[in-house]
C-alpha cells in the first residue's frame, strides 16, 4: 500500500495522506541481529523478507532506519540528492571523513559535487580506458610467473598484487625508482593501519558517538607519509615543466586540467582516495571471479572455447558477462543508503529529517522478478543486454554512482583476459566457496582458493 486513503470534504473526495513510519512494519529489537541476513548470499531467504518490501528498525544509539527494496523507493532515494545525502550518512555511521577527508567527492553535494565530478571523471571514462590496457597486461605478465601451477593458490592475494600494480601505474605512471619504492611502502603502511584492530575499534565507536571519530594518530601519520611522497611527485613534475603529452597517468591528467587549481595537499588527498577506493574492491572482485569460474566449469569451458577460437571480441563479450554476473551475486558492498537531510516524502511514505534509508543491494540482486533463477550463476543473462543501472546496483546509482565504475569493469575484463589466455582454472567439485563479512562487504571465506594450469 503506497498511501492511506482518507475521505474528506462534503463531496466525499478521496485524497492521499502519506504513510508515517510508525505505521510500517517494525523490526523488534531482539530481532535486529537478523539484519545481517540481508547482506549475505541467500538474502532472499531471510525471515525479514516476510515483513514486506519496507520495514523500520530502531537500533539502540542509531537514528531510525527505513529498510526498503521497493524499487520506486530505491530510485527516488538515489536520484533525489536535494533531500538525501550519502556523504552525511558516511560521516554519521563511519570514519570515511577521517580516511578520505571531508573535501573529497563523496562528501560534496549539489553544484559543488557536479563541478568536481566533472573535473575528476575524464581519466575513468571510455576515451581514457584504452590507454591503460597495455599497462594492465604488463602487470599480469609480471605477476603470472609467481603463481604456482597444479597446486592451490589463494587468488585473493594475487588480486591484491594485481590491484596495487595497476593502481600505482594508472594513477602515477612512471615515477623515479627511489620515490616509487617510498610510495609503495607508504601506501602499504597506510593500508595496514586501515586494516588494524586499533582503527577498527575507533571506527566501531563512530556511530555511537553521533558521527564523531576519535583521533587515531597511527593512521594520521601513515596518511601524512603517503601525501608527502605524492606532493614531492607533483612538485617534481611541475619543476620538469612536463606538458603531459606522452603521459597518460591520472595524476598528470589532473595536473594539466582545472584540478591543478587545487592546492597540492588537496590533490594528494584525492590521489590517495582513488587508491583506497579501488584497491580492496578490485582485489575482492578478482577473487570472486576466479572463485565463480572454479565453481562453474561450464563458464570456464565457454572462455576456453573463446580463447581457442582466437576471437577476442567473443572472449571479451563473455568476460564482460562473467564480470557483471559475478558482481550481481557478490557485490563488494551488499548494501548502501542515504540519510534524509530534511523532511520529505518518497513514494507515499513520510521520511522525517535524520532518517536513514537502507537499500539492501543483495536482496534486490536476488529478486526472482528481476533476475529469474537468481541464485544461479548464469553469465548469459548479460550477453544480450548491459546491466540495468536501476536494478544492478553494484556501483550504486544516481549522482553519486561510483566514479570508477567503467574503469572497474574494463579492468576486470582486461586482467582476466590476460590471465586465461595463458592459464586455465581447474574446476572445484562440491559447494562453492562461501562468503565472509569483511568490513561492510563480502569476501571469499578461504581467500579464493583455486588451482591453475598452463594453457
Amino acid at each position: 500500500m503506497i498511501a492511506r486513503l482518507r475521505i474528506s470534504g462534503e463531496d466525499g473526495c478521496v485524497s492521499q495522506t502519506p504513510i508515517k513510519l510508525r505505521h510500517l512494519p517494525h523490526l523488534r529489537t531482539r530481532r535486529l541481529g537478523q539484519l545481517g541476513g540481508l547482506i549475505r548470499p541467500g538474502a532472499h531467504s531471510s525471515p525479514l523478507v516476510a515483513l514486506g518490501k519496507r520495514f523500520v528498525a530502531d537500533p539502540p544509539g542509531f537514528p531510525t532506519m527505513l529498510i526498503t527494496h521497493e524499487m520506486d523507493d530505491v530510485r527516488e532515494v538515489f536520484t533525489n540528492h536535494e533531500d538525501f545525502s550519502i556523504g552525511q550518512l558516511m560521516s554519521r555511521l563511519s570514519s570515511h571523513d577521517m580516511v578520505f577527508g571531508k573535501e573529497t567527492l563523496i562528501f560534496l553535494e549539489g553544484e559543488d559535487h557536479r563541478r568536481e565530478r566533472k573535473l575528476y571523471s575524464p581519466p575513468f571514462q571510455n576515451k581514457a580506458l584504452k590507454s591503460y590496457e597495455e599497462l594492465m597486461i604488463e602487470v599480469v605478465e609480471r605477476e603470472l610467473p609467481k603463481w604456482p601451477i597444479g597446486e592451490p593458490i589463494e587468488f585473493l592475494q594475487a588480486g591484491y598484487d594485481l590491484a596495487i600494480g595497476v593502481l600505482l601505474g594508472v594513477v602515477f605512471g612512471d615515477v623515479a625508482a627511489e620515490r616509487s619504492g617510498r610510495l609503495k611502502d607508504a601506501v602499504n603502511a597506510w593500508f595496514h593501519e586501515i586494516e588494524s584492530r586499533g582503527f577498527l575499534a575507533v571506527t566501531l565507536l563512530t556511530p555511537f558517538l553521533g558521527g564523531f571519530t576519535p583521533p587515531y594518530p597511527p593512521l594520521a601519520r601513515a596518511q601524512a607519509e603517503v601525501d608527502e611522497v605524492i606532493i614531492e611527485e607533483i612538485t617534481a613534475r611541475r619543476a620538469a615543466n612536463e606538458d603531459g603529452t606522452d603521459r597518460k597517468d591520472v595524476l598528470t591528467r589532473y595536473i594539466n586540467t582545472d584540478l591543478d587549481q587545487h592546492d597540492d595537499a588537496g590533490l594528494a588527498r584525492s590521489m590517495r582516495g582513488i587508491l583506497l577506493g579501488a584497491y580492496e574492491t578490485t582485489a575482492i572482485t578478482l577473487g570472486w571471479i576466479a572463485t565463480m569460474l572454479a565453481a562453474h566449469p561450464e563458464a570456464m569451458a565457454e572462455l576456453d572455447a573463446a580463447v581457442d577460437s582466437g576471437d577476442e571480441a567473443r572472449l571479451d563479450t563473455y568476460l564482460d558477462a562473467v564480470v557483471a554476473e559475478t558482481m550481481r551475486l557478490r557485490p563488494v558492498s551488499p548494501f548502501t543508503g542515504r540519510i534524509a537531510i530534511r523532511d520529505t516524502v518518497i513514494n507515499g511514505v513520510e521520511i522525517p529529517k535524520g532518517t536513514i534509508v537502507i537499500v539492501p543491494i543483495l536482496l534486490i540482486h536476488e529478486s526472482e522478478s528481476l533476475y529469474p533463477d537468481p541464485l544461479t550463476f548464469r553469465p548469459e543473462r548479460f550477453l544480450d543486454k548491459r546491466p540495468d543501472g536501476h536494478t544492478w546496483l553494484t556501483f550504486g546509482a544516481g549522482p553519486h554512482r561510483c566514479l570508477g565504475a567503467q574503469f572497474a569493469l574494463a579492468e576486470a575484463r582486461i586482467l582476466f583476459r590476460a590471465i586465461i589466455e595463458k592459464r586455465r582454472i581447474d574446476p572445484i567439485p562440491g559447494p562453492m566457496e562461501p562468503a565472509r563479512r569483511y568490513h561492510t562487504g563480502l569476501s571469499p571465506a578461504y581467500n579464493a582458493r583455486i588451482t591453475l594450469r598452463h594453457r
